[in-house]
């Protein structure tokens, strides 16, 4: 019988790979900044998504909801994206740009009940929630009026969600010409042709200490790189955009995704990943 670990990256989604891996490399550190700091080795990072899933059905979270994810770094993001998957959901990046009205009216377009954040961004999160469908707004880190992250870890573990090739395993928000937001859902067999062609043209490896700016973009590249960096067992560093040389100065970093504008002068020291805005 054929392990997620061992099927080939198309017939499991990201999720179920990246957990199936994680007992493989151990105490390998898999995060480090955010709320990974101290350093979340893999098999701790697998532990907390598992944990976080089982909290979030417990909450009421249903196979393919869609909930929002806004939140300030990389750690959080891989926390939440991950978890969300973990229980059958389906995370929807909100982009840290955007205004409030723009916020809620994503939210209440995709449905979500249940937003994932952040204290330097709580107060808008919980602005657009009133707004839109959202009742539960869960925190990494304590901001009034919020759900702590944490409280989502006492209630056992959950196996990760199986997901059908066409079933979606991420649903960005694009800006139109004309300025209006609209979906842009990417299913599971996507996202995996989106991981094979990096795993072609990246060239991450386990050695790599991979620097990640804070998410950027509508969230697909965005997602795709990080999606690759821990399936190729690489450690990622979430550092701000003004401290990504510093941090790779601190941790040894060989390579960084962030938005163009924030890599410029990098490439002389360090590999680039840029992210579509």
């Amino acid at each position: 019988m054929t392990t997620a670990s061992e099927a080939p990256l198309g017939e499991v989604t990201v999720t179920q790979r990246l957990l199936a891996d994680a007992p493989l490399r151990g105490e390998h550190r898999a995060l480090v900044g955010g709320p990974a700091d101290p350093a979340c080795g893999y098999a701790e990072l697998a532990a907390t998504v598992q944990a976080a899933a089982a909290g979030l059905a417990w909450r009421g979270l249903q196979p393919r909801d869609v909930i929002g994810v806004y939140v300030p770094d990389a750690a959080c993001y891989v926390l939440a994206a991950h978890a969300i998957r973990a229980a059958g959901g389906v995370p929807t990046p909100v982009a840290t740009g955007l205004t409030v009205p723009e916020i809620a009216g994503q939210l209440a377009d995709c449905g979500a009940r249940m937003l994932l954040t952040a204290p330097p961004l709580a107060s808008s999160a919980l602005a657009a929630a009133d707004r839109s469908w959202v009742r539960q707004v869960i925190s990494f880190g304590e901001a009034p009026g919020t759900i702590q992250f944490r409280a989502l870890l006492g209630m056992g573990t959950l196996a990760p969600a199986a997901g059908r090739a066409q079933d979606p395993a991420l649903l960005p928000y694009a800006r139109n010409p004309d300025g209006m937001l609209t979906p842009a859902p990417v299913s599971h067999h996507d996202m995996s042709g989106l991981l094979r062609r990096l795993e072609i043209e990246a060239g991450v490896c386990e050695k790599d200490v991979v620097l990640a700016a804070p998410p950027v973009g509508d969230g697909r590249s965005y997602t795709a790189l990080l999606d690759h960096a821990l399936l190729c067992g690489a450690t990622v560093v979430a550092a701000s955009a003004e401290d990504l040389i510093t941090a790779a100065d601190v941790y040894q970093g060989t390579a960084m995704i962030a938005a163009g504008s924030v890599a410029v002068g990098a490439g002389e020291r360090l590999r680039v990943f840029a992210v579509a805005l």
